[in-house]
């Protein structure tokens, strides 16, 4: 098997995981909409719900899900990037940014990734710092993105919404492993 450079290991844990996830925050939206709907909750009650009053709506936590992989991803490629979490009111404009993110992110390449490494990425809260590529996902765009999403599902499950693990992660595509000895 060949070695992964450093750019394609930093494109396969870093473009295919975002787009993944905002599937599943896509999958989880559609739910917390059924929710609302069965049980005649206002969708802006659900959209302003907060864990705790200082910390971010789940409005916010999902515009913040779009923003930090599409912030992260436009230094790898010569393609505008959408503008996503920043004007999103409803279900409808976060379903709407969340499918301009997916396909912003799905027409990088590796290649193309490759193509724009940078020796060094501003951080997107201090643009007079900056980490290298791998550091910058590693350290904090993919952490920072996962928190945003965890709190997104975390605001759902506290506001009643049936959700699981398993809507966390959504589909696994895992395949029968083949018994052998042990």
């Amino acid at each position: 098997m060949a070695r992964q450079t450093n750019t394609e290991a930093t494109y396969s844990f870093t473009i295919p995981v975002f787009i993944r996830t905002l599937r599943n925050v896509e999958r989880l939206l559609a739910i917390a909409e059924r929710h609302a709907r069965r049980n005649k909750i206002d969708p802006a009650i659900l959209l302003q719900a907060r864990l705790y009053p200082d910390m971010y709506s789940l409005l916010q936590q999902v515009q913040y899900a779009c923003f930090i992989p599409v912030d992260f991803a436009r230094h790898f490629t010569d393609t505008p990037p959408p503008r996503v979490g920043y004007d999103e009111v409803s279900f409808v404009d976060l379903k709407a940014s969340l499918k301009q993110t997916i396909a912003y992110l799905r027409a990088i390449t590796p290649k193309q990734f490759a193509g724009h490494w940078a020796p060094l990425l501003p951080l997107f809260f201090d643009s007079t710092r900056g980490l290298d590529p791998e550091a910058h996902a590693s350290r904090l765009t993919v952490p920072d993105f996962f928190f945003h999403v965890t709190v997104a599902y975390a605001i759902l499950r506290h506001n009643g919404v049936a959700l699981g693990k398993s809507d966390f992660l959504g589909p696994l595509d895992a395949v029968p492993m083949k018994r052998g000895k042990a």
